[in-house]
């Protein structure tokens, strides 16, 4: 350590490197890892053992959190959701943009006169846009992480659901015998979910929730947003909207995140039956021993899925495992073959640097 400012780290083949402190380390260093962002700049990061023993439970409230792309979390304590503010300004907006139509009529000038090699100026303007992206994530993070640090920090159990965000992003481009539909719309939709880090937050609730004596508990995403949080009844029909839950049975009237989140914590406090621990799809080895993700109820064999139209079977759901009740009116359904659609993306010949 230089200063408090500035400090050196001895790499391996380089010698000392002299980095800029970002806050004390505070414990023995155990190992360093280095890296780059997009835009070129080189970060190091250490691990530090701290000696710190289990912390005991911190006593506050549990909540349920329901994560979406619109409204970025609803606490089920909450009457208001918390989003995520804007991660670029209205002119870093502009710029990006005129930087991106810069960087494509750089491209077929390059194409066209260069045989495909990057000039100089392609390569500042790909720099730029690099920039804005790399300053987009670390606020983008930044939020993420003064989040789920609150989650943490003041609540004793923190129920979110266990996503499958690979599925849930999988491409809609389909093959060039069979190609997708709306794959345009998919597209933003991916990047959409993509874009509030689902993942990210999962695995920083991971190592955050012990640290400040808060247990984290995994539930079932199957039907949380079709349930009403007070009779329990779940129905398609009770989500009239994307914003609004009116319950077909009781005639219950929430928001359709804020009711989510309610359920979410009500499968959480239910136990064993309708929850799980930190280990999920993504960090077994975050997890206590013993503790795994139970089966999804299935109806029949072969992969089912939640019936788009109510109609479109015959066949009855047994009751839920988890205890909910289930309208007279939904039955099982099955997606056509037809709509399915390959997660292979198209070949696009690429320019090469």
């Amino acid at each position: 350590m230089l200063n408090r400012k500035w400090a050196c780290v001895r790499v391996p083949k380089l010698g000392d490197v002299k980095f800029r402190l970002t806050r004390p380390l505070g414990g023995r260093i155990k190992n360093a890892s280095i890296r780059t962002d997009s835009s070129g700049r080189w970060y190091v990061s250490f691990g530090v053992h701290l000696g710190r023993t289990a912390t005991p439970p911190n006593g506050h409230p549990p909540v349920g959190v329901d994560f979406g792309v619109k409204q970025t979390a609803y606490l089920s304590d909450e009457t208001e959701p918390r989003l995520m503010p804007q991660t670029l300004t209205e002119g870093e907006k502009q710029r990006l943009t005129g930087l991106q139509r810069r960087k494509e009529r750089q491209i077929v000038q390059a194409k066209k006169h260069r045989g495909g090699r990057y000039s100089n100026r392609l390569r500042r303007t790909l720099r730029a846009i690099a920039e804005l992206k790399a300053r987009q994530a670390r606020r983008r993070l930044d939020f993420t992480h003064k989040l789920t640090t609150d989650l943490a920090k003041n609540h004793g159990l923190v129920a979110i659901e266990d996503l499958r965000v690979k599925q849930m992003t999988r491409s809609a481009s389909g093959t060039r015998a069979a190609p997708g539909v709306h794959v345009s719309q998919k597209a933003a939709l991916n990047r959409a979910i993509l874009d509030n880090l689902p993942g990210e937050r999962r695995r920083q609730l991971v190592y955050k929730c012990p640290a400040y004596g808060s247990d984290l508990s995994l539930v079932h995403p199957a039907r949380t947003s079709q349930t009403c949080g007070v009779c329990h009844l779940w129905d398609p029909a009770s989500r009239v909207s994307r914003d609004r839950f009116i319950c077909a049975g009781c005639g219950h009237t929430d928001d359709a995140d804020h009711n989510a989140s309610v359920v979410i914590l009500r499968r959480a406090l239910r136990g064993p039956a309708g929850t799980t621990s930190a280990a999920g799809h993504c960090g077994e080895q975050h997890a206590p021993a013993g503790h795994a993700r139970p089966a999804m109820p299935r109806t029949r064999a072969g992969r089912t899925r939640e019936p788009l139209n109510p109609s479109s079977g015959t066949a009855r759901l047994p009751v839920d495992i988890e205890g909910y009740k289930e309208s007279q009116q939904v039955t099982a359904g099955r997606m056509s073959r037809k709509n399915r659609v390959s997660g292979h993306g198209r070949g696009t010949s690429k320019l090469t640097p």
